[in-house]
């Protein structure tokens, strides 16, 4: 009964949802960290919706909405946002205005339970569609009607079809949508996210900020697990002993707001930019946009000095700054609010940037390097180290500097991250990590404590280019140095130095094991001896994919060069709405080889179903992993660590590493209809680099292979009558228009490829 209190608590709340402001920003603290909410702080708050309210159409930002039985719904305008963003290359604040859900830096965090429904009603109030950006009939592959939205919840297990997560709707300005998602009462609990999805500008609409967090919650102890289809959830355990209450958790949503400010209202112009470092730069009344894909969301010939020769991306050339929470380098928790030392904290980060990977790391700052002082036994001193160290950053302007700073003031104690969840699905095992990689749409569950004291740095590390998804034949070697965020600590319990286990685990290991050993003594006595070895795969929703493999699909994602133009490709094709490119059979289990092709890695990304790492090959065809799991000794000694914790994890997106095979499993379950895989680096997804999937059932799938054969020999007919008829491939598509077609003697002769309307039609 213990581990369902905080369930039962927020279930008070009436109508079973509440909305919280956001806790912890204090008035007048710009730099505080907005935390987007945790269900026990349900009842602090105090702010409970009624039935008939009118579900924050307009909530304040860093909302949350708890939706724990039954039907919940909530309303998300889309329009233009104005808020001020901190600069630290101009220790200033910069204003925006972007496309944005309900007037904020990022939508509401929505909380769901396995299980229930929630709605919600997307109404695009942008400006209208101009022929500048939107023409009457663009090309699929060029970005394209920016203010045209839909909506799509990233990692969830729900029907992509009808009211679900189809992402085939189309909502232009001035229309409306109402989602509704069944979740499964199997749904694993975890961490996703939702973010608009229409082709053509989910690039520009994500980058802008529209998009949010999405967690479902269980409460399936162990215990129960034979009642609850064999499912438990971790959130069960996840508790403080001494006072059986959950660990308090924070939401870290990763945006990378890649705006830039104009001199004209050019929706082609670049942005201003500094005449010797070429970073982009806002002048006084000037407001941050984002505007095209040629000057931003683009990877570009870099004017940087040093960097001749050689492409990056306008993200990084940008000189911009990752934000958490619609914050950049905010104070966590606040700025006048602290950790205590050793309180485990759980960190939900979600990567909702596009254009960077982010290398998480915290660490203590040494304010003795510097010349000032560690010492912290009060607020009193937390302030004074704080203000310290923030004053001492905000003198250094250039990224050198920043750089160079950072490497003397984020040079204490290395504090580990032991993760417990992979893109929302909890792991067979917990892992201790130095480092969490996150590339875009990753989400990466960590356990967190801090050993004493102090300030921490929290850190977005430096890597070699190639070890993040900005490698490219001569684009930059190093990925520079960056400060998150900084995390106050105040007296607690002290972590101890413990004994060295014999298995090389850390004592950030030993002491998460022993807390959460000490908190759930009543587990079943075969999931207590496994959480001993923070072994959790009671806790995991999926085990191995085993049997018969239908189909063994190589998938290359690839940049190639056509009339001097880049086509963004999926095995040599761009994407064709009205082409299903690969078939399968609801209840079958598929193994495929995903690989990236030389010019550039990619990011790898399917709705609906989860995939199994099964197996991940270096260039030279060996794999990584040696019978154990764990990565070889030769992979080890590349530096690029990414992939060693991946073997036999589910994932619903990957980084794929130029050179490397990818060998992944996945079974289709529950749910037929189309949807797509695509590119995460989402302007390559907008250009061209996505498919359509559709899962059909037993029957469809027998009747298809019945008449296959027919529809093949119809083709030949077709072919057939076209050379007769004189008709060219080059005049194909000016025939088969409409106004040709009509009452002409080629009107029996219908396409073969279906039109996206009447595709459209049939996925709704």
């Amino acid at each position: 009964m213990r581990s369902t209190r905080w369930f039962a608590a927020v279930a008070a709340c009436a109508a079973l949802f509440c909305w919280l402001p956001a806790l912890g920003q204090q008035p007048g603290d710009a730099r505080s960290f907005v935390d987007l909410g945790h269900p026990a702080n349900a009842i602090q708050a105090g702010t409970a919706g009624t039935a008939s309210a009118p579900l924050f159409a307009h909530p304040d930002c860093g909302a949350s909405v708890y939706a724990f039985a039954g039907t919940t719904s909530l309303t998300l305008n889309v329009g233009y946002a104005t808020y001020r963003l901190y600069n630290p290359s101009t220790n200033a604040y910069d204003t925006l205005k972007m496309r944005a859900y309900n007037g904020c830096p990022m939508g509401p965090t929505i909380n769901v339970a396995p299980g229930g429904q929630f709605n919600v009603h997307l109404a695009n109030h942008l400006p209208p569609e101009s022929a500048a950006t939107c023409p009457p009939n663009p090309a699929h592959n060029t970005p394209h009607c920016f203010n045209t939205v839909n909506l799509h919840t990233h990692g969830m297990h729900v029907s992509p079809s009808g009211h679900s997560d189809n992402v085939f709707v189309e909502l232009p300005p001035g229309t409306s949508f109402d989602y509704a998602y069944q979740i499964p009462r199997n749904h694993p609990s975890g961490t996703f996210w939702y973010h608009s999805h229409e082709h053509g500008s989910t690039a520009i609409d994500v980058t802008s900020g529209m998009e949010g967090v999405l967690i479902v919650r269980g409460n399936r102890t162990a215990a129960q697990r034979a009642a609850n289809d064999g499912i438990a959830d971790i959130d069960t355990i996840l508790r403080d002993g001494q006072f059986n209450v959950p660990f308090r958790e924070h939401v870290f949503l990763f945006q990378q707001i890649e705006y830039g400010c104009f001199d004209n209202s050019s929706p082609a112009a670049a942005p201003l930019a500094d005449p010797t470092t070429f970073e982009w730069i806002c002048p006084q009344g000037t407001v941050g946009e984002l505007r095209n894909y040629t000057h931003q969301l683009a990877f570009v010939a870099d004017p940087r000095p040093g960097y001749a020769g050689q492409f990056n991306t306008t993200w990084a050339i940008s000189g911009r700054y990752t934000q958490i929470n619609g914050k950049v380098q905010p104070i966590f928790p606040a700025a006048n609010d602290r950790v205590p030392a050793g309180e485990i904290r759980r960190l939900r980060l979600v990567h909702g940037g596009n254009r960077d990977t982010i290398n998480f790391k915290i660490v203590r700052a040494n304010l003795a390097a510097p010349g000032g002082t560690n010492g912290v036994n009060s607020e009193a001193d937390l302030d004074a180290v704080t203000a310290q160290a923030t004053a001492l950053l905000a003198g250094k302007r250039s990224k050198a500097s920043q750089a160079t700073t950072l490497d003397t003031l984020c040079s204490g104690e290395l504090v580990k991250q032991v993760e417990i969840a992979v893109d929302g699905i909890t792991r067979n095992a917990m892992v201790e990590k130095d480092v969490t990689t996150l590339d875009p749409g990753y989400r990466s569950d960590v356990l967190v404590a801090f050993p004493r004291p102090g300030l921490y740095c929290m850190l977005d590390e430096a890597a070699e280019a190639s070890a993040t998804i900005n490698y490219r034949p001569n684009a930059g070697n190093v990925k520079d140095r960056r400060l998150l965020a900084f995390a106050r600590v105040g007296p607690g319990t002290n972590i101890p130095d413990y004994t060295p286990d014999g298995d090389g685990h850390s004592k950030y290991w030993q002491y998460v094991r022993n807390r959460l050993v000490d908190a759930n003594p009543d587990l079943p006595a075969d999931v207590l001896a496994d959480l001993r070895k923070l072994d959790t795969h009671v806790f995991a929703p999926h085990q191995p994919i085993e049997g018969p493999v239908n189909v063994k699909a190589p998938t290359v994602f690839d940049v190639t060069v056509s009339g001097g133009a880049p086509q963004f490709t999926i095995n040599g094709e761009t994407y064709d709405p009205s082409r299903v490119d690969y078939t399968a059979t609801l209840g079958s289990t598929d193994e495929w080889r995903l690989t990236a092709g030389p010019a550039g890695g990619h990011v790898f990304h399917i709705h609906v179903n989860p995939f199994e790492i099964v197996d991940i090959q270096n260039p030279g065809g060996v794999s990584i992993f040696d019978t154990n799991g764990a990565c070889t000794a030769q992979e080890i000694a590349t530096g690029d660590l990414e992939y060693c914790t991946l073997h036999g994890v589910f994932l619903d997106t990957l980084y794929l590493k130029p050179g490397y095979t990818v060998v992944m499993r996945t079974r289709y379950e529950d749910f037929t209809g189309e949807f797509v895989m695509h590119c995460h680096i989402l302007d390559h997804e907008d250009s061209g680099m996505m498919q359509n999937v559709e899962i059909v059932s037993p029957t469809t799938a027998f009747i298809s292979r019945l008449t296959s054969p027919i529809a093949a020999a119809g083709e030949r007919v077709e072919s057939w009558a076209r050379r007769a008829l004189g008709r060219q491939p080059d005049v194909d598509l000016a025939l088969s228009a409409p106004l040709c077609r009509a009452g002409s003697a080629y009107a029996p002769l219908q396409p073969l490829r279906r039109s996206s309307a009447e595709r459209l039609r049939d996925r709704s």
